[in-house]
């Protein structure tokens, strides 16, 4: 017997342009009992089967009910879309050309959020006015006919972009874990960018620059040694390749609004 997928679809939640804080970090263990879609809009830090992912903004995941959730904001906080709703899984999932429980990238991030607030109000005005005949389906449907037609392509050119991002998420992770001895020229090397080009592309993928990123990190970096050592102030800042304290004091102080030795004695 054939699914009526539309009338089959009840929409459980629904957000768009959702903000959380830097410390942000979420983990289902079990997941949900139903789909739940997730439209990054800021880089992310994923996870699956336990492996942290780093993914630039436009990734999207299609969770199916039982499978673990968990990712987290990086250090300029997290922006999603999200819907969730109850379906027979099997027979919707089959009729779109996406993967499931699996990172994928979209563009015209704009056209998919204009897609998901419309559900948000829909959804609204459904419990708003207690009207369970306000039927979501169809809303859904169009929403993911239009991740499917949006999904990066396997064409040559959504390759070799996908492959550059992906270049640029490795990249990036790579600084973040050890930012020593990091520059926005030494980042630049293996990718055959110019260095206005690599600027340009990195904010597109990540939302920040190269420079306040590669800051942000060794501020990060920075933290650890404070309260985790006894290093001195010019030590650290040494081991952050600054020659002179004064001008790691300025940067830490711009990004954290505290100096070095006032964060240490809050800490």
């Amino acid at each position: 017997m054939s699914v009526n997928i539309e009338s089959n679809i009840n929409v459980v939640s629904a957000t768009h342009q959702r903000y959380e804080p830097p410390d942000f970090y979420l983990v289902r263990p079990r997941g949900q009992n139903a789909i739940n879609f997730v439209h990054f809009l800021s880089a992310v830090t994923l996870y699956i089967d336990g492996e942290p992912t780093e993914l630039a903004r436009n990734a999207c995941i299609i969770y199916t009910p039982g499978i673990r959730q968990e990712y987290k904001a990086q250090s300029e906080g997290l922006e999603n879309n999200y819907i969730t709703f109850i379906t027979d899984v099997r027979a919707f999932t089959s009729r779109f050309n996406l993967p499931t429980n699996t990172p994928f990238y979209i563009k015209d991030e704009l056209e998919i959020t204009r897609a998901v607030s419309d559900i948000v109000w829909a959804l609204a005005d459904r419990l708003e006015n207690d009207d369970p005949r306000k039927d979501l389906g169809r809303q859904v449907i169009s929403l993911f006919e239009l991740l499917e037609k949006k999904q990066v392509g396997q064409d040559p050119k959504s390759l070799r972009d996908l492959r550059t991002k992906q270049e640029f998420i490795t990249l990036r992770g790579a600084v973040r874990l050890n930012p020593i001895n990091w520059t926005v020229k030494k980042m630049t090397e293996g990718l055959y960018l110019s260095r206005s080009r690599f600027c340009v592309l990195y904010k597109e993928y990540f939302g920040v620059t190269p420079i306040d990123d590669l800051n942000s990190a060794m501020v990060e970096y920075a933290k650890e040694q404070l309260v985790n050592s006894n290093d001195t102030i010019a030590v650290i800042s040494a081991s952050c390749g600054y020659k002179r304290a004064e001008s790691f004091i300025r940067m830490f102080t711009r990004y954290e609004g505290v100096t070095p030795g006032q964060y240490r004695r809050k800490s």
